[in-house]
């Protein structure tokens, strides 16, 4: 295996990931990068700069890219690498990750990016079904995919109904994310809980649920589109974690890793209009309360870059956990010092209000308003869903969950 990386963002190469003697990471920006006048940063926790990133720094970012817990050890079995080898994991499968940064080794020709292998029904349905024991299809020949995360999820390429798997470095278009094995109903719960998310208003991507032969939840990716040519392009994009320069084995708050108040200031120093994605920043804290995710940690927003800069992607991952039996309550990221919703009082709240930086009034507006509204819209989500996907036992669970949890803010704020 070769010891350098060639990076890539959008096609352009910018610098070079190696391991030096003591196998940990280097990275550094090409000369030719930092020349280009339109030259921007792999991450903000990356600035450009011509000295080289020691492991400390540029792990985080490069990490990030890569599968956890479960499926990373599953897939370094498959490629019989060790689970900790992140720069293996790097080399077998950083050819199509999130946002718009890939990786090559070194003398890797750069593909041509219009790869892509049909799957019919059948096809599909055997693929998905391989996925436990062979996540991302790792190994197989001209496939190197990525995505974050401990939960199984495929890269496919949609054209004309059909969908594909992108080979050669080719871009994908969506995500499908199989059932959560011994998990009743996740496709469902995610489903509706993010189509309950944007009758909310909050930023979501499209998506839909596919039961045929397999049923899964297929999302369209927020950092992928499609130029005037027709042709499917990268978005550059990177997780909070990746923009706050922290490890992906750090991202709950309670193991080191990053709180609200982190949050809000990244937006408050980077975003293109903070004012505004703090407002969304601040409506999703309260929409994960209340519908019971007690999984949102900093990996689940992320900034998408735009030609003007950063500013707040549309969200995804959201899912009630608090249906599951034997899932901690304790969510991953503290309200005013506090990571257990029934917990959560005036006094947290005003807390909580000053380490985001906003007053008090508006944080207990938003708390009421979207307490009031939720279980009303929660409840018409419901019927309009069953109508489209059909009945599924979790949904009323989970529209328990937010009747309980609503109930229990309104009581706090005194209405």
């Amino acid at each position: 295996m070769d010891e350098t990386l060639n990076v890539f963002l959008h096609h352009l190469p910018v610098g070079k990931l190696r391991l030096d003697d003591r196998r940990r990471f280097v990275f550094q920006y090409d000369t030719c990068w930092l020349e280009n006048p339109e030259a921007i940063p792999l991450s903000l926790s990356l600035p450009l700069r011509t000295q080289p990133y020691a492991d400390n720094a540029s792990r985080p970012f490069f990490s990030n890219l890569l599968p956890e817990a479960g499926i990373r050890h599953a897939v370094a079995r498959k490629l019989g690498v060790s689970e900790q080898n992140d720069f293996a994991l790097l080399w077998a499968l950083g050819g199509e990750c999130a946002g718009a940064v890939f990786l090559l080794p070194e003398g890797h020709p750069l593909d041509g990016g219009n790869d892509y292998v049909p799957l019919n029904e059948d096809a599909l349905h055997a693929t998905i079904a391989s996925l436990p024991k062979h996540p991302l299809l790792a190994g197989d020949e001209g496939i190197r995919l990525s995505l974050a995360g401990a939960q199984n999820k495929l890269p496919v390429y949609i054209k004309n109904n059909m969908i594909h798997l992108p080979k050669s470095g080719s871009p994908s278009s969506h995500i499908i994310k199989p059932p959560i094995r011994d998990l009743e109903g996740t496709v469902e719960n995610e489903a509706f809980c993010m189509t309950l998310a944007g009758h909310m208003g909050l930023p979501i991507p499209r998506f839909i649920v596919r039961s045929n032969k397999a049923s899964f939840y297929l999302i369209e990716r927020y950092d992928r589109a499609t130029d005037p040519d027709g042709n499917l392009v990268r978005i550059h994009q990177e997780d909070f974690c990746q923009a706050l320069g922290v490890a992906p084995d750090q991202k709950y708050e309670n193991e080191g890793g990053p709180s609200l108040k982190m949050c809000f200031e990244l937006l408050k120093e980077c975003s293109i209009r903070p004012a505004a994605d703090i407002k969304v920043l601040l409506n999703w804290v309260v929409f994960n309360l209340l519908v019971g995710n007690a999984d949102a940690h900093a990996k689940n927003i992320a900034l998408i870059f735009t030609g003007s800069g950063p500013q707040l992607a549309p969200f995804y991952d959201i899912i009630c956990t608090a249906v599951y039996e034997g899932l901690t309550d304790k969510m991953a990221m503290r309200i005013g010092g506090e990571n257990r919703p029934k917990w959560i009082q005036a006094r947290q709240i005003e807390r909580f209000s000053q380490e985001i930086g906003i007053k008090s009034r508006m944080v207990i507006s938003v708390l009421r308003g979207m307490a009031e509204a939720i279980v009303p819209a929660s409840e018409r989500v419901a019927v309009t869903f069953q109508e489209a996907f059909g009945v599924a036992p979790v949904i009323q669970k989970v529209l328990s969950v937010i009747q309980k949890r609503s109930q229990g803010v309104l009581l706090t704020l005194g209405h």
